[in-house]
This record gives C-alpha cells, sequence and structure tokens, in this order.
C-alpha cells in the first residue's frame, strides 16, 4: 500500500502552520535518516511507502502530541479544512454542499491510497462511511480519515457534525464504519 503525496503536503501544511516551518524541516530531516523518501521533495503525485508514512505520523503524533491518538483525528479536520479553504477541494465543493461532499468522500480515499476503500451511504440525514480491505490496519487510517470526513461536513455545513462509532481499527476491528448525522 502506498500513500499519495497529497496527505503529505496536507500533514505538512498542518504542521508549518502549528509548528513553524523551521521545526518542521528538523523534524522532517530526523525522519530523513530512517526512511530516505522524506529528504527528497514530496509532490502531490509522489507515493510513498505506507509504513514510511505511517513512522512519520506515529513519530509526529509522538513529538508533538505526547503520543496522543487522537491527534490523527485533528490532522484529519486539519486536512480537511486545507483541502477545502486552499487546496486541492476549493474549486469542487462551495459552504453548504456538506451532502455532495459526504457522497464525494470514497473519491478522497482514492486520491490519498492506492489500496483500501472508503463507502459511503446516505440514508435521509445519516452518512454511513466504511473502510475496508486495509492490508495493515492502524489507527492513522481510522481517525485520521474520519476526521477529515468529520472536518470536512463541519466546514461546509457550518455546524457541528455529530457521529458515532461502529467499528474501527482503533477498537481492533479489521473494518471501519462511522456514522454521521448531517445537519436537516
Amino acid at each position: 500500500m502506498e500513500v499519495k503525496g497529497v496527505a503529505f503536503l496536507a500533514r505538512q501544511a498542518h504542521a508549518e502552520q502549528t509548528f513553524g516551518t523551521a521545526t518542521w524541516r528538523a523534524f522532517l530531516a530526523e525522519q530523513a535518516q530512517r526512511d530516505p523518501i522524506f529528504s527528497q521533495p514530496v509532490m502531490p503525485v509522489t507515493r510513498i511507502p505506507a509504513d514510511a508514512f505511517l513512522r512519520l505520523n506515529d513519530a509526529m503524533t509522538q513529538q508533538f502530541y505526547a503520543g496522543d491518538p487522537q491527534a490523527y483525528w485533528k490532522y484529519g479536520v486539519k486536512s480537511a479544512e486545507y483541502a477545502l479553504s486552499l487546496g486541492q477541494l476549493k474549486p469542487l465543493f462551495s459552504k453548504g454542499e456538506y451532502q455532495r461532499f459526504a457522497m464525494f468522500t470514497p473519491g478522497i480515499w482514492k486520491g490519498y491510497f492506492t489500496q483500501g476503500e472508503l463507502t459511503a451511504q446516505l440514508q435521509g440525514n445519516v452518512l454511513e462511511l466504511r473502510i475496508t480491505g486495509v492490508p495493515r490496519p492502524h489507527i492513522y487510517f481510522e481517525l485520521s480519515v474520519m476526521g477529515f470526513a468529520s472536518g470536512g461536513l463541519s466546514y461546509l455545513s457550518s455546524k457541528e457534525v455529530p457521529h458515532e462509532v461502529g467499528k474501527g481499527f482503533s477498537r481492533g476491528d479489521m473494518e471501519v464504519a462511522y456514522r454521521f448525522t448531517l445537519p436537516s
């Protein structure tokens, strides 16, 4: 499984904004010693081995968030806000288009990862998102992706969107299932 560079660039933008460019570059230089792919410029289409990307995120979580796994959720929320306000999704969605965004989320998965699948099912105002087929289940895939969905839905609806967890890698399940209650 590979992670596309666009995921890395969102993480980098979040880190530079939160901790400063110099701090991010120093952190990345440390990571490049273990995973040389990070010593080269990463483009949106660069394919990063999932193991290297997960090590980067685990190290970032440990160093900047004291190992708090909820940081992965924050990564997802911030990535959505970046993508919708400044990044690749800005021209695709306008405020209020949260239902269209909900049904577009499987395409976002494909834009970030080379394996696994995200499906979306909308019934009334309840959105169910499922992640299946991930060869290396990791809390990153659950929390950052569902955080991305939550952040995007909240950003576009201008409201907090509640959710409930049915299954998750964080619970030892082999798939992820979340339900979001969209604004009426």
